[in-house]
């Protein structure tokens, strides 16, 4: 490996032309919407793509934390992508400021208050208390990447004994992001997502969004890594066996999260109260969510978990990144039958070119937040002791002959 692929920052191709007109399309899709009349249309969508991506991003950067709270060197070339959805979060904590204006087409209590909940489901207390809890995950994420960003750039500079700051500030706020992310995660899906039936309740359901979020989020990252390593931009970075272990990851993930799934649909129909039940039964026996759902469970865990046991599949970047694309696709579609339902149980799917222009307008918002930053930072964590440790071979980088490009790059 040369110098330059160690220090040059990414080039992520030019897709960020068609990652804008993503933008473009689901924008005027939303606005089109909501000028025609299909405002409770538009915003169920918004919604499905709105806790989709959160879980994504957050996941990815969570994944972050986990590995410096367990000194996990094996993963720490794929440090620098698992960070990089992390810049896409304040766009989304601003998208769900702008989720206030659509919650009457929404949410049945704010229209109609809930006995017993009026003051817990009331519209100014819940975006208050999940601006507020978002934004600190948010804060605490960017800190967490910069204080990441910034040891690396000393390190390449030949500032060593300047890297270990940043480290401290990454190794004190991990433990942090990963209990904002725990609590967050499970109040964000209590309100956003379980309060679109507000007589329903399920104390797992907080675990199973933000263990699936954490499932989205290994998903998303072995995507991005098979995609670039695909165009020839990570090949030397990442060998095939950081894919099997993040294949192996994926693979726990996915039994703990159809876990969580289980037992909280074990726990429903065992209990068989029907305030309970009527929620499952909308989903699994009542055409047409009921075939949704059962692709879903096939498409999301099924295939997933008897692909995974193979040890070839998780050592191909390719094969490995289409089933996290198969992933991704099926807990999306797993979003929307959380949502769905609640808001539009009609006899035919609300699914069509709005939808999906919407989805591509959250895409492409999320896409081009990962280009920018992965084209304006190194993508190998240099200032990372537990990479160095790991990756030796990569200390010659520190004072040698990149700091002369380190400093041409970064000034």
């Amino acid at each position: 490996m040369n110098d330059k692929q160690i220090t040059s920052q990414g080039k992520v191709g030019n897709p960020r032309l068609f990652l804008w007109i993503a933008l473009a399309v689901g924008s005027s899709c939303f606005l089109w919407a909501l000028s025609s009349g299909q405002s409770q249309r538009a915003w169920q969508a918004y919604l499905v793509n709105l806790v989709f991506w959160l879980g994504v991003c957050a996941g990815s950067v969570t994944l972050v934390a986990v590995l410096n709270m367990t000194n996990a060197g094996w993963a720490r070339p794929l440090k620098r992508l698992a960070e990089a959805a992390a810049v896409a979060l304040p766009a989304l904590w601003l998208l769900l400021l702008l989720l206030y204006l659509g919650h009457k087409d929404l949410y049945s209590w704010a229209v109609e208050p809930v006995h017993g909940k009026e003051l817990w489901l009331s519209a100014g207390f819940l975006f208050g208390r999940d601006s507020l809890v978002l934004g600190s995950i948010v804060l605490v994420a960017l800190v967490l990447v910069y204080s990441s960003v910034k040891g690396d750039l000393k390190w390449m500079v030949g500032s060593g004994e300047q890297v270990q700051t940043p480290w401290r500030i990454q190794v004190v706020l991990s433990p942090v992001l990963g209990v904002l992310y725990g609590l967050g995660m499970s109040l964000l899906a209590w309100d956003l997502i379980m309060s679109l039936d507000p007589h329903w309740v399920s104390t797992l359901f907080g675990a199973y969004y933000f263990m699936g979020s954490l499932y989205t989020g290994i998903a998303w990252v072995i995507l991005l890594s098979a995609m670039l390593w695909k165009n020839g931009q990570f090949q030397g970075r990442i060998e095939a066996s950081q894919f099997h272990d993040l294949g192996k990851l994926l693979l726990a993930f996915c039994l703990v999260t159809g876990d969580f799934f289980y037992s909280q649909f074990l726990v429903i129909w065992y209990g068989n109260i029907p305030e309970e039940t009527k929620y499952v039964i909308l989903r699994v026996r009542t055409w047409p969510w009921n075939v949704l759902a059962w692709s879903v469970l096939i498409g999301g865990f099924g295939i997933p978990f008897v692909a995974l046991l193979s040890r070839k599949l998780k050592r191909k970047p390719r094969l490995l990144g289409s089933l996290a694309m198969l992933i991704l696709l099926a807990m999306w579609f797993e979003r929307f039958l959380l949502v769905a339902p609640s808001v539009n149980s009609k006899e035919s799917l609300p699914l069509g070119i709005l939808e999906l222009g919407i989805s591509l307008g959250f895409g492409g918002l999320v896409g081009l937040c990962v280009s920018w930053f992965l084209s304006r930072v190194p993508w190998l964590p240099l200032g990372d002791p537990v990479f160095r440790a790991r990756f030796p071979e990569f200390q010659r980088a520190k004072g040698t002959g990149l700091k002369a490009g380190a400093e041409a790059s970064y000034g």
